[in-house]
């Protein structure tokens, strides 16, 4: 794998370093960064490490070994900027550009140890000074398994570590119905089951313990709010902060409102709208199916955002009526 001489004499003379991902963690950004975290931990003792998110995960993700020691940079800037300012190494995971980190950005750029990127989304930023960027792996999860591999450190994975590169490899993949172009993840899978993991408990950990008012939320969103527009094959939901509120939203609560669309047969893109909590803009995450429309691109030249070619997401700064309306326009315009 190329780079990873590079990135072993970089651990080798580290004395601390941060492990970061994206705004709104999902299981991917969380399970790969909780492994790598757990993984360092193990081979380099005299390494300390650290995790920081922008701000919360998902509940439903805080069983994973080591969930409850990562650092929330919206809970208290004031800690994680001091510990970065000791830092010489920062490791990036799953994003590929700072602005990922949206509050957390600033305190990033403003310091100088060196950032390694480990990412498998398109285009990455030239904000780093090694990168491992891979568009074929499933998962950045997949991408730390592999790295872990090679540095030779398969042994020193813990039960906890595995677990959380399982969530990671399953959330992204949606239980490897989508982003499998190889035969590699489901070999990863295997290996993990080696290490302990037991993949129903960990399905029933992240499938079935939502809330009833994120059941509620689900059924008023397909029921009440999704426009369906035939001609364009395409449909959205678009949520207000007020009737989130109503539903008693949590970060998570809509992990994969976006993808439920696509299953109606003659749809093949999927929009989610949904109002920030300071109501200053809406995030927007698009889906699609099939290899003929780059949701990618799409994020890229209407909302300045960006992902993977099924996957995608980015933000409209205005109100949700005119995003959607917006939104409507570039239907009839691409379409």
């Amino acid at each position: 794998m190329n780079n990873i001489e590079a990135l072993r004499n970089m651990l080798r003379n580290a004395k601390q370093c941060l492990v970061v991902s994206h705004v709104n963690p999902d299981g991917d950004a969380v399970g790969a960064s909780l492994a790598w975290w757990s993984y360092l931990r193990a081979a380099y003792p005299e390494l300390e490490a650290r995790v920081a998110f922008p701000n919360r995960c998902p509940e439903f993700l805080g069983w994973i070994e080591g969930a409850n020691q990562v650092m929330i940079y919206a809970d208290n800037k004031e800690a994680a900027q001091s510990y970065l300012k000791g830092c010489d190494l920062v490791f990036c995971l799953d994003f590929n550009a700072l602005n990922r980190l949206e509050g957390m950005c600033e305190a990033l750029t403003g310091h100088s140890a060196p950032r390694v990127l480990i990412d498998h989304h398109r285009q990455p930023a030239d904000e780093f000074a090694l990168v491992f960027s891979d568009i074929t792996m499933s998962s950045t999860s997949e991408f730390i398994y592999r790295i872990v591999l090679a540095l030779g450190g398969k042994t020193l994975l813990s039960r906890g570590a595995a677990e959380a590169l399982y969530v990671g490899l399953i959330t992204d993949t949606g239980s490897f119905s989508f982003s499998v172009s190889t035969p590699e993840p489901f070999r990863m899978a295997a290996d993990l089951m080696e290490l302990g993991v037991d993949k129903d408990t960990i399905a029933s950990r992240v499938y079935d313990s939502f809330s009833e008012k994120r059941m509620r939320l689900l059924g008023y969103c397909l029921n009440t709010k999704m426009r369906v527009f035939p001609k364009y094959k395409a449909a959205y939901v678009a949520l207000s902060r007020s009737e989130l509120d109503e539903f008693g939203f949590q970060v998570g609560d809509t992990e994969g409102f976006v993808n439920f669309p696509l299953s109606i047969k003659k749809v093949s893109l999927s929009a989610l709208l949904m109002e920030a909590s300071d109501k200053t803009y809406i995030r927007v995450s698009l889906r699609s199916k099939g290899n003929i429309l780059s949701v990618n691109e799409l994020a890229r030249k209407y909302f300045n955002g960006g992902g993977h070619f099924n996957a995608s997401g980015g933000k409209f700064f205005g109100s949700l009526k005119d995003c959607e309306a917006y939104f409507e326009k570039i239907l009839k315009d691409e379409f």
